[in-house]
């Protein structure tokens, strides 16, 4: 009850500012420094990722509406050309996602190398930094848990937002093509989920913060008691609850964006369908292109819910990412000194 009224009152309006855009600015700062640390994961691997989701979001959002459209107007008109068109362009969706998961390589194989690479830049910028007195408990989480997480964070982040942020388009797009007043009508009902994603990237934060915190020294604390320090047990027991209440209150924010976000899908939907359902009254909507269009509207829905779940996970992201940003800056610093002394040394030989 208390999280809703922190939803429903007035965080909202602490900053007209979208959060949104400054989470996206310091996650792609973060990305850079993946860059420097792994040459080509950012630099190949996001184009690369954008090309395999591109083609991907247009197959799926264009070819699946046409192709019901097709095989519904030729079992209607017993139109076999019409079959084996939507037919063929299934078999060709198949071939699309076949072909672009197993390019999809190239960038997670630079991963496990990210994330092996940072930890030991992070262990080397504490060894020579004064942020070594930090709380040690945490410290150590911070290297043995919340690099792992924000670089599959990270991953998870690209690779929900992009293919259904472009399968959202293209169907929003098939929309347009099969009735444009319905297709304006769709495009309207898809920005409420931008607001609900606002709202949690606000929220999620702190107890994404007060998580990551309780797990880092829960793991010290488990190897004191493990190696035979029975003084730690109480602490251990603190921190538990402490991260299962901060864990607790990330699911129920979870909970309340699918709930409003599902809930506006099939709202908007069951809206949708009775405007088209009229338009095939008028005759000015065929049968298949009515199944084609509730199709295209349900995908650009579903894409459109999923890829703002994408800035959820990136205000998650951005939680642990502050926790450790002093030392991914260090990195960056270290990796931009190395090499401008290797470019010194070029010049010089």
């Amino acid at each position: 009850m208390k999280l809703g009224i922190e939803i429903l009152g007035n965080y909202w309006l602490r900053s007209m500012k979208l959060k949104l855009f400054s989470d996206v600015a310091l996650m792609a700062q973060t990305i850079m420094v993946f860059e420097k640390i792994v040459p080509n994961s950012a630099r190949l691997g996001i184009p690369l990722l954008v090309v395999v989701y591109l083609t991907r979001g247009f197959a799926y959002g264009f070819f699946i509406p046409y192709s019901i459209a097709f095989i519904v107007d030729g079992l209607r008109g017993a139109n076999g050309n019409s079959i084996k068109l939507g037919v063929g362009l299934l078999v060709t969706l198949a071939v699309v996602f076949v072909v672009t998961e197993i390019a999809q390589m190239f960038f997670f194989k630079k991963l496990p190398r990210i994330i092996v690479t940072l930890k030991q830049l992070v262990v080397k910028t504490i060894e020579n930094s004064s942020n070594a007195s930090d709380d040690r408990e945490d410290l150590v989480g911070k290297i043995s848990s919340d690099v792992d997480f924000i670089v599959w964070n990270v991953n998870a982040f690209l690779t929900t937002l992009l293919p259904n942020l472009f399968t959202a388009l293209t169907a929003l797009f098939s929309t347009l093509t099969f009735n444009i007043s319905i297709g304006l009508i769709v495009t309207s009902t898809l920005t409420p989920y931008i607001v609900y994603a606002e709202v949690y990237s606000r929220i999620i934060e702190k107890y994404r913060s007060q998580e990551r915190r309780a797990y880092a020294q829960s793991v010290v604390y488990v190897k004191n008691i493990v190696y035979g320090d029975r003084s730690s047990r109480e602490d251990l027991d603190n921190v538990l609850l402490k991260w299962e209440h901060a864990i607790n209150k990330i699911m129920w924010m979870d909970r309340y964006y699918f709930a409003l976000g599902f809930t506006t899908c099939f709202l908007s939907i069951s809206y949708i369908a009775i405007l088209a359902i009229r338009r095939v009254e008028e005759s000015y909507l065929g049968i298949g292109a009515f199944a084609g269009m509730l199709y295209a509207s349900l995908s650009a829905h579903i894409g459109m819910l999923n890829a703002m779940w994408a800035f959820c996970i990136q205000g998650q992201t951005i939680a642990t990412i502050k926790r450790i940003l002093s030392y991914i800056q260090l990195v960056e610093k270290l990796k931009s000194h190395e090499k401008r002394t290797v470019h010194i040394m070029t010049r010089a030989c």
